[in-house]
C-alpha cells in the first residue's frame, strides 16, 4: 500500500473510532459513503479497536416485562389472542397475558414484543426469556436470544421439574458469557451459561446449565443457610465472578459464586426497606456491587464497602423523571424512548456494527428470534 494511501486510511480510522458507540447509525451511515470507510469498518481488526477505544458496551435497548389487556367485539381479550374465562352468569373475565417487549435505543435494531414471554435476564449481548407452560401437555421454556445476530437456543427442561414444585417456591435464573479470558466486549457466538437459583420452603437450591455441555448439572441443594425469604424476578447483577439475586422482603439479597456454587445471604441497609424500586449495578470504579433508589424525584445511588476489619457496609455516593441511562465514568444521561406499563428494566448492552448486506435479525414471532438467522435446540 502507497504510503499516502496508508496515511490516508489511518486518518480515516482514528475519526471512526471516534463515532460514539450508542449510536451505530453513524457507522452505518459513513461505511455506505465511500469504499475506504465500507473497507475499513467491515475489517475485523478495526471492530476490535472500536471495542477496546471505548470500552464497555453500550445500551443499545431495553427490555420490559408488561402485561397486555384489549377489548375486541365488546369482549374483553388479551393481546389479540389471550385467555378468555368465564365466572359466574356467564360475564367474560380476562386472564392478564404477559408481553416480553424490546425496545432499542438505536435504529438499527428492530423492536420487538412476544406475548406469553417474560424477560429473566439480559447480559453479555443475550437476553433470557421464559414461557410458562400453557397446557397440560405443554412445557416450560426458558430461550437464550442475541438481538444482534438473531441466534437464539431454547433450553432442555431443567432436571427435577422445579416449576411444577407445590412447595412454596420462588425462582430467578441469569445469562451470561462462559468464554475462558473473555473481556466481554464481544460475547457473540461464544459459549455461554445460565445459573438458575431457588427458594423451596428455606432451603436454597442451584442448577448451572453450559452451552457446551448442551445440559444442566444436577439440581444442588444449599442447607448450610437458609432463608424464609423468596426470590423476586428482577434483574441480576454480575459483579466478579458473583452474582446477586433481589429477594422479595428487599431487606436483603442472595448472592451466588459462580466458581464455587455457594450461595448466601447479604443485609441491606434499612433506608432500602420501604423504597417501591430497588436497582443493583456493578460499580465499575470500585469493582463492587452497587444500587439506586429514587426518593423525593432524586437518584441515590449507594454501593458496599468493606472496612479495614473486613465487615462490608453500605455508603451513599450521591444524590430524574422518565427512563434513562447514566453512565456513572462520564455522568452522560440518555434518555430511552417511552415505555408504558409494565415493571423491571433490562438494559441490552453490546456493540453492533453494519451488517454490509448481512440479513436482519427478526423483530418478533411466536418466540424470540424467529425466523433469524441461526435457531437451536439443546
Amino acid at each position: 500500500m502507497a504510503p499516502a494511501t496508508a496515511l490516508l486510511d489511518e486518518l480515516a480510522e482514528e475519526i471512526l473510532l471516534r463515532f460514539p458507540a450508542d449510536d451505530p447509525a453513524g457507522l452505518v451511515r459513513a461505511a455506505l459513503a465511500c469504499k475506504r470507510s465500507r473497507r475499513l469498518v467491515a475489517d475485523p481488526g478495526f471492530r476490535r479497536r472500536f471495542r477496546e477505544f471505548h470500552g464497555a458496551p453500550p445500551v443499545l435497548g431495553v427490555f420490559r416485562n408488561t402485561i397486555s389487556v384489549c377489548s375486541i367485539g365488546g369482549r374483553r381479550n388479551i393481546g389479540g389472542g389471550g385467555l378468555v374465562t368465564y365466572g359466574f352468569g356467564g360475564r367474560a373475565r380476562a386472564q392478564p397475558s404477559a408481553v416480553a417487549r424490546f425496545v432499542p435505543t438505536s435504529s438499527c435494531l428492530a423492536g420487538a414484543s412476544w406475548r406469553d414471554w417474560r424477560v429473566v435476564d439480559a447480559r453479555h449481548g443475550r437476553a433470557l426469556l421464559y414461557k410458562r407452560r400453557q397446557s397440560w401437555d405443554s412445557d416450560d421454556r426458558l430461550v437464550v436470544w442475541d438481538p444482534v445476530t438473531g441466534e437464539k437456543r431454547e433450553l432442555p427442561a431443567i432436571p427435577g421439574s422445579p416449576f411444577e414444585i407445590k412447595d412454596p417456591f420462588s425462582w430467578n435464573a441469569a445469562v451470561l458469557c462462559a468464554a475462558a479470558g473473555c473481556n466481554h466486549l464481544d460475547c457473540h457466538r461464544k459459549p455461554f451459561a445460565v445459573v438458575f437459583v431457588a427458594i423451596v420452603r428455606t432451603v436454597m437450591f442451584d442448577c448451572f446449565y453450559s452451552s457446551e455441555a448442551g445440559r444442566w448439572s444436577q439440581p444442588a441443594a444449599h442447607c448450610a443457610q437458609q432463608t424464609d425469604d423468596r426470590l423476586k424476578l428482577e434483574p441480576s447483577v454480575l459483579v466478579g465472578n458473583v452474582l446477586y439475586f433481589m429477594l422479595q422482603s428487599r431487606a436483603k439479597i442472595l448472592n451466588y459464586s459462580i466458581s464455587t456454587r455457594e450461595m448466601g445471604v447479604i443485609d441491606l441497609p434499612t433506608v432500602c426497606f420501604s423504597e417501591r424500586r430497588i436497582v443493583f449495578m456493578a460499580i465499575e470504579d470500585g469493582g463492587g456491587l452497587g444500587f439506586a433508589t429514587v426518593r423525593d424525584s432524586k437518584l441515590c445511588l449507594w454501593s458496599m464497602e468493606v472496612g479495614s476489619d473486613g465487615d462490608a457496609g453500605w455508603a451513599q455516593r450521591g444524590t430524574n423523571d422518565g427512563v434513562v441511562t447514566i453512565d456513572l465514568k462520564s455522568s452522560r444521561v440518555t434518555r430511552v424512548p417511552k415505555i408504558s406499563g409494565g415493571s423491571s428494566i433490562f438494559p441490552y448492552m453490546s456493540f453492533y456494527y453494519p451488517a454490509l448486506g448481512a440479513p436482519a435479525a427478526s423483530s418478533g414471532g411466536d418466540g424470540p428470534g424467529t425466523g433469524a438467522s441461526s435457531v437451536s435446540k439443546a
